[in-house]
């Protein structure tokens, strides 16, 4: 035990200095199990963007309570920490800090760009590590890993060709979303979509050789220039007789024929029925062209944001002025026939906010049906679970539907595709350029030949896919893999947010199983949005972003992590509100408070207990546990009491924890340090210290306890108080609570009674006006059932309820200054006010009250009686107002029997 416990709860004093021991010991690596289990948790890794948000708090938060409990539950734990590239976010920021010194990649050489990437990943990168230390994140700094770093680049590269010799990754031209400010493909869940106003143009095309047209709408008229057909239903009744005659149309401006053809794509309920195809600029039309043969070269909107030289006179102009330019031109030469509002969804970019251009492009592809039939199979046979179980509709509407997926994207910040092309453009796929040089020598049986790497990065999420499995040091296409992967794969457990189920987890779902033959973790615990206390999200927008590290500045780690866990549930967001962090901080200085009340009575001078004495005390709960067992049955009430109570919040905490029910545990801990172990085990202690052979051991147990339930949550406070109580050992090392105590549902039906007696008496107080220094005489009548159990507590309850004199009654009082309570059937409590009370002045505000109401049910009886009232206002209103009136006349009749019983 330390020689002291400060007064005041300081979490700045050691909150820090705890984690760098932690970490400095090798706390957090991976112990040998004594259950035979092992738990991992591959931790999400963050981009090396910026610092860390909120959300990722709450990530950090939960992640740590899941380690750090199965660390204490004797299972082999280990959290691996990392970081992503961010292929994407971060060139975005790297070129945005470019701007600002009057750079450009565009004048920069590749290598000297990526080194400015570097630079900014070794910044953010160093900061968001010590991000986590604050957070006390409890993963084993040995093993952080980085998704670009020299070993997992190796594997990037092993994937993509083993794929690519599988056949599973093609190239290929499709339909794709194009970002004009990030010169890069973009995948659709990158995209964000708004409904803006706009106008839709009605568009006449004549029919070649007649007088006959077809009226088209559109709402991007410069697509026309890359029109290749019109089409329309082939049931529709409309179109019928210029289908059977292969007619053509005219299109408008560019004066060339195109088709008319018949696809059941179109909806003949809309406008006129007839659709153009501009098969290069959107993907409906897209699959239309494909369906019929129809050229798909006819690319008009350029990937620089201007016509390309397909539009002819418009080549050159920005989007906006060709569409001016072109309606103008409609209009000159009588095919718009007219222009209305219409509002159409918008795509932009999720990272630079541009318009989003649907275009065909040469990309890479990784063929998804072959893989998820795996990912399916697995689910099917229940391999991995989602929680909470309602995310498996937003899962399987994925799953079911994916399509091949663009893994290229023009970057150079990421992993470069391992592809290389020679002067006829033949591809060599492999893992390094040496062996690229020998493909391509016995390929052209040449033993010369130049080739050229492909530019491209692929996408992020392609490397993040493997993240389970690589940090573990798996080796793809080996034979023998490492002890790691052994001993931890599958993860037990992934835990994310749910707005990524798609980006990450059915990825790393898809290469799990394609690489590992089995699923990379068990369950996905998928988390909420936080938002913030008026439900909306977080942006930097909006201003209302919160940074963590002001929380923990201001209040603490644990305050911050409480309030991320508690009222956090299962796929639920969380609305923050620092004021919860505020009151969260005020629980943990009571339950400080609590600790030191502890310390402060652990030095007994009673010789009846040798393991409690103030010098060489024994700090073995094991010993103390098996001593109470021993002696049950002479503990006081309050002391098998508090035992019971904290059998049951074991049982729990642990069941809860099990179900990844970390809010329900939380508020069960809560409750109980707040109202039974601080309001009434703690108050019981010093009332019955002296005549108490065991309450010593029972307190020290019971907080020993405690700590350790608490632990997870609340990792550096209960560290602290577990030292200065003088516990052996590290408390992050401790068995979690297990408690041998049964339960004892008699005694805690008992103590409820007691519990209840005592509430009933504060009110009776209260209601009577009587000053908390004032002692008052105490007699509680109770039935057989309920008076052998008062009995051994009624100095307790007297103690407690500031009675100076007390006594058990077998018939209730007729006459005297009592005031009555009923606590239950069979318990009542009566109160002398004699000496405590001004039972004249008493009188006088019982008589005030009792004309008040009357006015009340007066102005009800009013209402009620009105005829008009009654038969017009809804029969709920009515009903209200008669309950107010029924309310009311109980507030009277006890008022009166007060009043009654005061002047007897």
């Amino acid at each position: 035990m330390t020689n002291e416990f400060p007064k005041k709860y300081n979490p700045s004093d050691f909150e820090m200095k705890l984690y760098t021991t932690w970490e400095k010991n090798w706390k957090f690596k991976p112990k040998e199990s004594t259950t035979g289990n092992t738990y991992y948790i591959p931790m999400p890794p963050p981009n090396v963007t910026s610092k860390l948000h909120i959300g990722h708090s709450v990530m950090l938060t939960l992640e740590d309570i899941m380690t750090r409990y199965h660390r204490m539950k004797g299972d082999r734990t280990i959290m691996i920490p990392g970081t992503d590239h961010a292929g994407i976010s971060t060139q975005v920021k790297v070129e945005e800090k470019l701007a600002k010194e009057w750079k450009s990649k565009h004048t920069m050489s590749r290598e000297d760009f990526l080194k400015e990437c570097w630079d900014w990943n070794n910044l953010y990168g160093g900061i968001i590590q010590q991000q986590f230390r604050r957070m006390g994140t409890s993963c084993d700094w040995s093993r952080e890993r980085f998704t670009f770093e020299g070993a997992l680049n190796d594997q990037v590269s092993k994937a993509f060709v083993d794929l690519y010799n599988k056949g599973l990754i093609y190239r290929g031209e499709y339909m794709v979303n194009y970002d004009p400010v990030l010169n890069t493909v973009v995948s659709d869940q990158e995209v964000v979509y708004r409904d803006e106003p706009g106008h839709l143009y009605h568009i006449t095309y004549f029919v070649s050789g007649s007088d006959n047209e077809i009226v088209v709408a559109t709402t991007r008229p410069e697509t026309m220039l890359g029109d290749v057909a019109v089409a329309v239903h082939p049931k529709d009744k409309r179109y019928k007789k210029l289908l059977k005659a292969g007619k053509k149309l005219i299109l408008p401006i560019v004066n060339k024929e195109i088709p008319i053809i018949a696809d059941e794509m179109v909806d003949m309920e809309f406008g006129t029925g007839a659709v153009k195809i501009t098969p290069a600029h959107d993907p409906n039309d897209f699959e239309v062209a494909k369906r019929h043969d129809l050229p798909m070269d006819k690319v008009v909107l350029g990937k620089d944001g201007r016509m390309t030289s397909v539009a002819g006179i418009f080549a050159g102009q920005d989007f906006m002025t060709a569409r001016e330019n072109i309606v103008e031109l409609l209009k000159a030469k009588g095919n718009l026939i007219k222009i209305e509002p219409h509002t159409s969804r918008v795509g932009y970019g999720e990272r630079s906010h541009a318009k989003i251009e649907t275009i065909i492009s040469t990309q890479w592809f990784v063929k998804i049906e072959p893989i998820v039939k795996k990912v399916i199979k697995g689910y099917k046979a229940k391999e991995f679970e989602i929680i909470p179980k309602r995310y498996s509709k937003t899962f399987e509407d994925w799953i079911f539907n994916l399509r091949d997926w663009c893994i290229s994207r023009q970057l150079i910040w990421g992993h470069q595709i391992p592809v290389w092309y020679d002067e006829d453009n033949n591809i060599y796929c492999a893992t390094t350029e040496e062996e690229a040089q020998e493909q391509a020598k016995k390929k052209l049986k040449t033993d010369t030949v130049t080739l050229t790497r492909d530019p491209d990065a692929l996408d992020t999420w392609f490397s993040s896919a493997l993240w389970p499995f690589v940090i573990l040091d798996y080796d793809i296409g080996a034979e023998k893999q490492s002890e790691m992967f052994e001993q931890f794969y599958p993860a037990q457990v992934l835990e994310t947010g749910h707005d990524i189920i798609f980006f990450w987890v059915i990825r790393m779902l898809l290469f799990g199983y394609e690489f590992t033959g089995q699923t990379p973790f068990q369950q996905v615990y998928l988390h909420g949005l936080v938002r913030d206390k008026l439900g909306r999200k977080m942006s930097k927008s909006t201003w209302n972003g919160v940074d963590p590290i002001d929380m923990i500045e201001a209040h603490g780690t644990d305050a911050l992590r409480l309030t991320l866990s508690v009222g956090n549930t299962p796929g639920n967001d969380l609305k923050f509100d620092e004021e919860n962090v505020v009151n969260n901080k005020l629980f943990i200085n009571k339950l400080w408070n609590a600790s030191r009340f502890v310390f402060t009575n652990l030095t007994s001078n009673n010789p009846s207990q040798p393991s409690l004495t103030t010098n060489g005390r024994s700090d073995d709960i094991s010993t103390i546990e098996k001593d109470l067992l021993k002696n049950y049955d002479k503990l006081m009430y309050h002391e098998k009491w508090i035992l019971s109570r904290i059998r049951y919040l074991s049982d729990m905490v642990t069941d809860a924890m099990e179900e990844y029910n970390f809010s329900e545990a939380g508020i069960e801990l809560q409750a109980f340090t707040k109202n039974e172990f601080c309001d009434y085990y703690i108050e019981e202690f010093k009332l019955t210290k002296e005549a108490s052979k065991y309450g010593e051991q029972v307190m020290l147990y019971t907080m020993n306890k405690l700590l350790k339930l608490w632990h997870p949550y609340i990792p550096f406070v209960t560290a602290e108080i577990y030292t200065r109580l003088g516990f052996t050992g590290d408390l992050i090392e401790q068995e979690y609570a297990r408690v041998l105590f049964p339960r004892d549902e008699e005694v805690e039906k008992g103590k409820q009674v007691i519990i209840d007696t005592i509430r009933t008496i504060r009110n009776l107080r209260a209601e009577n006006n009587i000053p908390p220094s004032k002692t008052v005489g105490l007699q509680i009548y109770a039935s057989p059932k309920n008076k052998e159990m008062l009995e051994e507590v009624l100095a307790l309850i007297a103690g407690i309820v500031k009675a100076d004199s007390y006594e058990l009654i077998d018939n209730k009082p007729l006459q005297g200054d009592f005031a009555y309570g009923v606590v239950k059937a069979g318990v009542e409590v009566y109160i002398d006010t004699a000496n405590a009370l001004d039972v004249e002045k008493e009188k006088e505000r019982l008589k005030e009250q009792i004309t008040d109401t009357k006015e009340y049910i007066a102005i009800l009886d009013k209402k009620l009686l009105n005829e008009s009232f009654v038969k017009r206002a809804p029969q709920n209103l009515v009903r209200a107002e008669m309950e107010k009136k029924s309310q009311a006349g109980e507030k009277l009749k006890k008022l009166e029997e007060k009043l009654e019983w005061l002047s007897t």
